[in-house]
This record gives structure tokens, sequence and C-alpha cells, in this order.
């Protein structure tokens, strides 16, 4: 169930940057500095396809001064270990004095000088991606890497040596997982959290990016983002080339709050487990504590099963080998086990989503909290290198460790795959529901194998069978 929603966009030259977004006003990418708006009476503008944004507002918002000369006008933007100069019409700045050529002149527009977007990014110390889903600009100061190698005595240049690894592509699996995979040799740096805003960072040194992620060099500061949806801290991931000597690549976690991780390091493939929001942990229910309803006698109302297909609408979540989607089989073994349930007199079943529809993840739990529910169980298909295989299967509370047990054993029957055992994680379907919850993996959409096994009609109508079983098992009925 790693369900992998791909980067929607690259970034190479920031020079052609916004071609296609249009000049409209209505239309016009808004600007953002370390997560804030930056407010101004001009948009960013695009001539002859480079992208022109106001420095004023930019510099002010770093803390620069700027100093309007009218006779000669220039503009002098400055803070004490920085000095820029910009003139009106002309194509060359100077930086501490040092001449440098802009790729377009700086222009009044609204009598607001407006500058080249690459070169602020160069020349002021920001990271910039581009969002093109929401249409902005997202502007951060540059952190230095965390544990930085001691400073050695400068060296005379040496020829610029080949990148040792390259990334071939940064997905989100829809439920808090960041994937990273690679070709080659990368050592990934440990990951540090910064705060002012909370990010979780992850450097990846002597790394390049694969030509089918980025197909042209990217320029050092650049890069692209992944706004995230339904996630309760994580809200978009970014990524950039941080250094080019050596090639050095930079991933970066926005959140809303301090948020707990984990870091995995498979082969071909990094994996940032996205958690809850840091804090003292909710008080448990103890291991051995009985299921909420009590089995050993008739059930004096039926019991309310909720079942919940993973993705769906805009999130397909992962990509099958075989070219389909894992919402579409997380759906049909819904619906199957749910029609399979409707015939146990003492059951009552209940969908998330009956069709190709995108729930948040809240909600998904809150609708089961307010159905007070029995038994919520999440259905997904897993994806990781192509030679993972296997079912397995996830619980959070204590309260719910025998039901996914139970039916652990149950669709391992189903699906004859390799047994990759009964787990914990803070998913949020299964940590915000109230009720004993759990995720099941069926097997993995990214092997061959297990793909073409799930994708058979008969191998989904089994699982559902061995579902219900296993849920009657646990009911005692």
């Amino acid at each position: 169930m790693k369900k992998f929603v791909p980067f929607l966009f690259f970034l190479s030259f920031l020079s052609v940057l916004f071609i296609g977004v249009g000049q409209a006003a209505a239309d016009a990418p808004k600007l953002y500095l370390n997560g804030k708006p930056l407010e101004s009476d001009v948009e960013p503008a695009v001539v002859n396809q480079t992208t022109l944004v106001p420095i004023r507002v930019i510099a002010e918002g770093l803390g620069f001064d700027v100093i309007w000369q009218k006779e000669s006008k220039k503009v002098i933007v400055h803070n004490g270990e920085t000095r820029i100069e910009f003139t009106l019409d002309d194509r060359t700045a100077l930086v501490n004095g040092e001449a440098k050529t802009l790729l377009a002149p700086a222009t009044a527009i609204k009598n607001r000088t407006m500058i080249p977007l690459r070169f602020v990014g160069e020349n002021m110390g920001l990271d910039v991606y581009w969002d093109q889903k929401t249409k902005t600009v997202q502007l951060f100061q540059q952190v230095k890497p965390a544990d930085p190698p001691p400073a050695e005595p400068p060296k005379t240049e040496t020829p610029e040596i080949p990148a040792k690894g390259k990334l071939k592509s940064i997905e989100y699996n829809g439920i808090g997982s960041v994937i990273l995979r690679y070709e080659g040799d990368v050592k990934a740096n440990k990951p540090f959290v910064l705060n002012a805003p909370d990010r979780i960072v992850l450097d990846l040194p002597d790394t390049a990016f694969a030509s089918d992620f980025l197909p042209e060099p990217p320029v050092k500061g650049t890069g692209g983002s992944l706004t995230v949806d339904g996630h309760p801290t994580l809200t978009k991931v970014r990524y950039s080339l941080y250094s080019d000597k050596p090639s050095t690549i930079r991933v970066v976690l926005d959140l809303t709050a301090p948020t707990n991780y984990t870091f995995t390091e498979g082969q071909g493939e990094l994996r940032i487990d996205v958690l809850d929001a840091a804090g003292p942990a909710p008080s448990q229910p103890p291991a051995t504590e009985p299921p909420a309803t009590d089995p050993s006698k008739p059930p004096a109302k039926k019991y309310k099963v909720v079942i919940d297909a993973g993705h769906g609408g805009h999130d397909p979540g992962a990509k099958s080998v075989l070219g389909y989607n894992e919402k579409e089989l997380n759906l049909k073994i819904a619906l199957k086990l749910y029609e399979l349930l409707k015939k146990e007199p003492a059951i009552e079943p209940y969908l998330t989503r009956k069709d190709d529809t995108f729930v948040a993840l809240d909600d998904r739990a809150k609708f089961a909290n307010d159905l007070k529910a029995d038994i919520f169980i999440s259905i997904h298909g897993n994806s990781f290198t192509p030679s993972a295989t296997g079912t397995e299967t996830y619980y959070n509370r204590s309260d719910s460790k025998q039901l996914a047990e139970i039916l652990h054993q149950h669709v391992l029957k189903a699906t004859g795959f390799k047994d990759r055992g009964v787990k914990t994680a803070g998913y949020v379907v299964i940590k915000k529901t109230t009720m004993p919850a759990v995720l099941v993996e069926t097997g993995f959409l990214s092997n061959k194998d297990d793909a073409a096994a799930l994708q058979k009609e008969e191998t989904q109508n089994r699982i559902a069978q061995e579902l219900v079983a296993g849920i009657k098992k646990y009911l005692k009925l």
C-alpha cells in the first residue's frame, strides 16, 4: 500500500519556468517566502520567456534594505554582507562589486523594479520551487547540510567528479510515506529536523537527478514540489539540487507541527514514514483487554463493520507493474466484501467509498467513529522494489492486535503469498479510529507475480471470502 502518487511536475531552468501559465492577473503565480505569502501590488510576470519578480518585496522579506536612486535609475539591495546593484533597462548587475549578467534587464512595471527570478534565487541564498497544482512560487532560505565535513585547506580546482548515484523519482504513497527511488550508489545522510517552519530535511550527497526525472541539468537551488492532501501534518514535499560540487540533492518535507518519523533504507529505495504530531502518546488499553463487544453472547444488535477501500479519486495509490491502479483493486475487493457481509444476519457492513471518489483520511476515521462501528478494515495494495512480495497487516492500538492476527492468517490463505507478518504503524485510519482497526496490505503491485494474481477476480473473491471468515471468527459468530 505504498500508494504512490508520482511528483506532478519538474523544474529544469527557471528561465522558462512559467511558460503556459499566462500573464493575466487572475492566472499570475503567487509568491511565498519560507511558507508565508508575500503581498505585492505587482504580480510576477513573464517577459520573453523569463520570469520577473518584484525585488523589493522579496528583499525586504529577507531582511535586506532597498534603496531607490531616481536620478541614476538604480536599485541597491544590501544587508551588511551582500550588496546588489541593479540599473533599470540594464542586463548587468553588481554583486559585491562583481559584474553579473541577467537573463533579462531589470524592468519597471507599475513603478516596481522587476528582476529575473533565477538571478534572485542564485544570488540571495534562496531555493526556488514551482508548485504546478497551486500555481505558486515557493522561496526558501537555504540552510546548511547536517554534519558538514571538516574544513579543508583551499585546493586548486579539480575536474568535476561524476555523481555516484541517480535519483529516479520521488513519490508520496497517500498514507504518510515518502519514497525515493534511485540507481547506483546512494548513501543518504541521516535526516534532520528544522523548525520555524517545521520540516524534515534529507540530503543525498554524490547524487544527481536521473535524466528521466529531470531531462535538463538543473541549476543549483532549483527543483520542484508536491502538494500533499489529507495528512495531519505533512503538507508538501520539495526537492532541489542543493550543491553542484559535489552534486547533492536535498529533499524537504514541510510540516505544520513537529512530527515523529522513521527513515528506512532499502535496495534502490529510501523511505521516510511521517507519523503523527510529536507529543505524548494517547493512553492505551491494556494488551489483555478483550474486544469491546462480548462475542460469547448472541448480539442484541448487528455488529457494524466499516470497509475502507484505500485511495480513490485523484489519489490513485500505487501503480501496478501491469498498469492498473491500486485504488481500483482496493475498491473491487471492498465491494465484494461488502456484498458478502450483507448476507450475514449479525453484521451490518458500511463502505467509506462506494465508487471512484476521494475521501480524506480523517474523514474515513470520523465516519467509522460516528457510526460507533465495531470493526474497521482498510484494504490496500503494497509497492516497493520489484523483488518485494507478500502480505502484511497493520494495527495501531493493542485492542486491535487480535483482529489483525486473525484477519492476517485468513488473507494469507487467500493469496498464498509470502507471510510478511503483523506489524504496528501510526497510519491515520487505524490510529484515529476508536474501535479495533486494521490495515491489510494484500500484496505488492510492484511485483509482477503478486500484481498478476491480485488482478484475477478469483483471487479477489478468495480475499473477500477469507475476510468474512476472519471477521466471523473474531466476533465468534
